[in-house]
């Protein structure tokens, strides 16, 4: 009895576990009554009692405790190898490449395209179309509507138009007594003029209807490039409205928080040599044209498609027009709150010295697509055909009143057509 015992302890630290669990599996659960519980070391006698250690080899180092049994793996052949299994989740090789552009809120990825709009059709996910009356902070003489004949895609194109509102009302609506009310579907601000007008004396309906639409709740950036395609409006009083406006308007309402043109020029023939582009600053004179930068022409801009683009970083603003640079646009040492004649109210400029060195056009802004008449954008000179002086409360009317004159040069090229836009992240 003891030499089987022997014998098969020799068994046990031969072979660990494998003859373990075969002999606990077969030859004890033969041995054993039923319900007893036998282990083997207790079946040899083992159990209690310190356990020897063989000593270990290059092959193999077998440790034994009291209840357990460690055996190292065999070295490989000589020559052997293992494939190592493959990464089930393999690195992207790609990278994203810091930049200062955020859209929406959140940074963007360097040189990436973050809005493209080829005009296939307007979709309201990408699209604000502006309905409301004109007001601060260039008091055009229209009113902003959805029409088809206003608005409309054809082969791929934005096409914006002005038409008369006595067109649309009838004779005599501009100066009646009849009230105009966009109620709900007013995109200003509610029970205001943005929203609902009545002629009164003097005071008259807009005499124009146009187009305006946005980005704006849809998309928004800080820093990037801008660049779209056009064809600028003709037409007397006329202008295109290719704008960045602020988001948040965090500096203050209308210029308080800025406004960026990507181009601009007045449909006038006398005019219309002049392409201007830059950032305004206040509704004063001064701050109309201190950031505008401005290129002639020896033909009219509105005559042909061109491509502007602006370059905006934390530092300045580059205007070019088929990819030529016709002006930088950088603020002074002090930042643009440095710069005294803007008649801004002293708090302005100097929340305008807590933002960044290009302040207030370091915060997000949306852009703007459309085709403003008349108001605060043309200088008053003598001399001029200009109808109204933009002092003047009552100069609407007397625009109204020349419609006659200026009417005669809008026709088929008086809408402004966009043939795409695109938008980079820095």
């Amino acid at each position: 009895m003891v030499k089987f015992k022997l014998f098969l302890a020799l068994l046990y630290f031969l072979s660990g576990n494998l003859i373990k669990a075969q002999l606990e599996g077969g030859l004890l659960g033969i041995l054993k009554p039923e319900g007893v519980q036998i282990s083997l070391p207790g079946l040899l006698g083992l159990s209690g009692k310190k356990k020897s250690t063989v000593a270990p080899t290059t092959a193999t180092t077998t440790t034994t405790t009291t209840t357990t049994t460690t055996t190292t793996p065999v070295p490989l052949p000589t020559g052997a190898s293992v494939t190592p299994k493959p990464n089930k989740k393999p690195t992207d090789p790609t990278t994203c490449g810091f930049t200062p552009t955020f859209v929406n809120g959140k940074r963007s990825c360097h040189g990436k395209l973050i809005f493209q709009e080829n005009f296939g059709k307007l979709v309201d996910t990408k699209w604000l179309t502006e309905n409301r009356f004109a007001g601060d902070p260039d008091y055009e003489f229209t009113i902003y509507q959805g029409n088809v004949e206003n608005l409309y895609v054809n082969k791929n194109r934005l096409h914006i138009r002005p038409t008369l509102t006595e067109d649309k009302y009838g004779i005599g609506f501009v100066t009646g007594e009849q009230e105009l009310n966009f109620g709900d579907t007013c995109t200003g601000r509610p029970a205001t003029e943005d929203c609902v007008q009545t002629p009164r004396a003097w005071q008259i309906i807009p005499p124009t209807i146009s187009s305006l639409i946005s980005t704006k709740g849809r998309f928004s950036f800080v820093y990037g490039i801008v660049e779209i395609k056009a064809r600028l409006p003709k037409g007397d009083w006329i202008y295109p409205q290719l704008y960045l406006k602020p988001k948040s308007e965090y500096y203050g309402p209308g210029y308080e928080s800025g406004l960026i043109k990507v181009a601009y020029t007045n449909g006038n023939v006398d005019m219309s040599k002049n392409l201007t582009g830059g950032v305004v600053l206040s509704p004063s004179n001064s701050g109309r044209s201190y950031g505008i930068k401005n290129v002639a022409s020896p033909t009219h801009w509105n005559r042909d498609f061109h491509v502007y683009r602006i370059e905006w970083t934390a530092d300045s603003i580059t205007l070019k027009v088929d990819d030529e640079i016709y002006g930088v646009v950088e603020p002074p040492e002090g930042g643009f709150g440095s710069v005294t004649d803007l008649e801004h109210d002293p708090d302005v400029l100097e929340k305008w010295k807590k933002g960044s060195k290009l302040a207030p056009f370091d915060k997000e802004m949306y852009l703007v697509l459309g085709v403003g008449v008349g108001g605060q954008l043309f200088p008053d000179y003598e001399g001029g055909t200009k109808p109204w002086e933009n002092v003047d409360p009552k100069g609407p009317l007397h625009f109204y009143r020349a419609q006659d004159v200026w009417r005669k040069s809008w026709g088929d090229n008086s809408d402004l057509v966009v043939d795409y836009v695109k938008i980079w992240a820095l």
